[in-house]
Parts: C-alpha cells; sequence; structure tokens
C-alpha cells in the first residue's frame, strides 16, 4: 500500500494566540473605502502635522511632580492618599455681586435668602421687616451657604495697591485699610490740599513749605521749643523734625461753654511699624504754667469742626489774656513725657 500524499508546506500548523477579528461586512468595507478614497493626501498631512502639534502641546504643559516635592509645595497632606491639588483664583468683573442689594454695603454672614434665591445681609433684616425686598417673599429662615463660603474665601487686594502696598484681605475686611502703611495723609499746612503718603507729605512739605515759618515751624526731638499761635489768624501750629521730617499738628478748639482745648497729632498712618511719640504740650502765663504729658495720637487729615473728647489739654478762659496763645512744647519717643 502506497505512502498517504505528503503537504508540500513542510511547516507544521500552529495555533493563532490571539483571536482573530470578526469579519467585516462587505457592506461596511465597501463604505469605509469610499470615505478613505475622499481624504486626499494633503489632508493626511495635515492631519499628522495637527497631531504632532498636539503632541508638543502637550509636551509643554504636562509636568511631572514626585510625591515628596507636591507636599513640600503644599498640593498634598502628609499621606499620599489624601491629596488636594490647589484651585486656581477667579477673576471677577465686578465687586458689587459680593455687595447686599439692600444697604449695598459688603455682605457679612450669615447670609439669608428667600424661596426665591433672593439674598441680604443680617443687619438689613429689621429694616425689611423680614420679607425680600424684591419678591417680598419671608426672608430670614433659610441661610445662604453657599454665598456665605464665598464670601469667606473672596480675597481682594488692598486699596492702596496702586500705590505700592502688597496686602490682600477679604472683601469688606477693613483692618487691614485702617492701619496701612501707604494709606493716604493730607498736608496740614492751612489751606493745602496736598495728599499722598506720609514720607511723600514730609518731603513735599519740607519742599514747599519750609520757607514760610508762619505755616511751619522746625523742632528737634527732646528739645522744649515755645510758640506762639494767634488766634485771630489760624486755629493750628505746624511743626515739621529738621531730620526725621515727622510732622506734629498742635491745634485748638473753642469750647462751647468756656475754656480752649489743645490737641497734638502726628501726620501718619496707624501702621505698628511706626515708633509711637510722646509730648509734653504747656500753656504758658506770667507766673502760672498749665502741663500735660500726652501720646501723640497719628492722624492722616486735620479736621477742624471735631471737638475732642480725650487726650487734650484744656485752657481755662482766665489764662487766655488775648488771641496771642504763647506755649511751650517738646516731643521725644514712646513713653517719655507721658509721666512729667
Amino acid at each position: 500500500m502506497p505512502p498517504p500524499p505528503r503537504n508540500p508546506d513542510h511547516r507544521s500548523p500552529k495555533r493563532p494566540r490571539f483571536p482573530l477579528s470578526p469579519p467585516v461586512p462587505e457592506e461596511e468595507e465597501e463604505e469605509d473605502d469610499d470615505e478613505f478614497s475622499d481624504v486626499s493626501a494633503n489632508d493626511v498631512e495635515d492631519r499628522s502635522d495637527e497631531s504632532a502639534d498636539d503632541e508638543e502641546d502637550d509636551v509643554e504643559v504636562v509636568a511631572v511632580v514626585t510625591v515628596a516635592e507636591a507636599q513640600s509645595r503644599g498640593y498634598l497632606g502628609s499621606s499620599s492618599s489624601s491629596s488636594s491639588i490647589p484651585s486656581s483664583p477667579v477673576k471677577l468683573n465686578s465687586t458689587e455681586i459680593l455687595d447686599c442689594p439692600t444697604c449695598l454695603e459688603p455682605l457679612r454672614g450669615p447670609i439669608y435668602q428667600c424661596h426665591n434665591g433672593h439674598i441680604t445681609c443680617s443687619p438689613c433684616l429689621p429694616r425689611v421687616y423680614k420679607h425680600c425686598p424684591v419678591c417680598r417673599m419671608p426672608i430670614g429662615d433659610i441661610r445662604c451657604r453657599a454665598m456665605e463660603m464665598v464670601i469667606e474665601s473672596s480675597a481682594v487686594p488692598c486699596r492702596y495697591a496702586m500705590y505700592g502696598c502688597k496686602e490682600t484681605t477679604l472683601y469688606g475686611d477693613q483692618a487691614h485699610e485702617k492701619v496701612c502703611l501707604y494709606t493716604r495723609c493730607q498736608c496740614p499746612v492751612t489751606n493745602c490740599n496736598y495728599a499722598g503718603g506720609y514720607k511723600e507729605v514730609e518731603a513735599h512739605a519740607r519742599l514747599l513749605h519750609s520757607w514760610d515759618v508762619e505755616d511751619l515751624t522746625p523742632f528737634v526731638f527732646n528739645t522744649p521749643q515755645i510758640f506762639s499761635i494767634n488766634l485771630a489768624r489760624t486755629s493750628r501750629a505746624v511743626f515739621q523734625e529738621e531730620k526725621e521730617g515727622d510732622m506734629i499738628v498742635v491745634q485748638t478748639f473753642k469750647r462751647t461753654n468756656a475754656g480752649l482745648c489743645v490737641t497734638v497729632n502726628h501726620i501718619a498712618p496707624l501702621s505698628l511699624g511706626l515708633p509711637n511719640l510722646s509730648c509734653s504740650i504747656a500753656k504758658l502765663n506770667s507766673f502760672t504754667t498749665l502741663r500735660l504729658g500726652v501720646m501723640v495720637k497719628r492722624i492722616q487729615n486735620v479736621r477742624e469742626q471735631e471737638e475732642p473728647s480725650e487726650d487734650f489739654l484744656f485752657i481755662p478762659d482766665y489764662m487766655l489774656i488775648d488771641n496771642h496763645l504763647k506755649m511751650q512744647i517738646c516731643v521725644g519717643s514712646e513713653f517719655k513725657y507721658v509721666h512729667i
């Protein structure tokens, strides 16, 4: 019996490692061929260029940060499982959205809303009798927690940022602005409207008013100086320290009942970084001296109409002989002249 015929292919058949893809219907193959035939060679090149650009852009944007580096930057907590990526800041086109629509002041918690979503701050509830001023629905029982979170996380630059301040505060918080080193001060010389930083005011006074001894008198720290105020002409005397440039204002106020009040102020911001000053102010008569040791209050502008309620020297009428008020002043640092 003859042997069976040999297979012309000497290779042994092998089982494929991966399953074969399912057969594609002929109609779908024809549609794919038609769509592919419509794409020109130029389109293929353009797409390849765009994909290459996308890859380059992805490379520029993506940054690899290790866990240790992320923890050092504050992106991660102490454990790698609790990761928190910082959110980017949001810029508002207008801050009116952060104001109460009733009083137009910055919103402060607690914030309430009506059933229609209109909001108001808590100080305004008694003013509107707990009824929404927009839709007249009851308001005062539902807290607007979302808006409270927005207010608590809204940081704005200081209003004096244009003058060099780098601080940011919560919207509506005026605590920093009261002690900001860059707050605006006004020149205390009579009939001068110049305003600027306190160092700018000092330079302005030295440049433009130093020649007029009636409006600006030089003085030296810890040196007693006698001066007079012509009450018929002015109600204040302005001094400038010769070396440091600090400006001191001695101001008089006529009491409605009787007598005269005298205050001593320093033109400077309320910043904690500036040194405090104290002074000894005295009313001199021929045989009588009335003296007061007091801390020098810092102010930003001189107001004529405000009568002082504290820290002033009261001069009775019997010591006011004429319109020329003869006095003595000595200014020093810290509490040197408080207890005299």
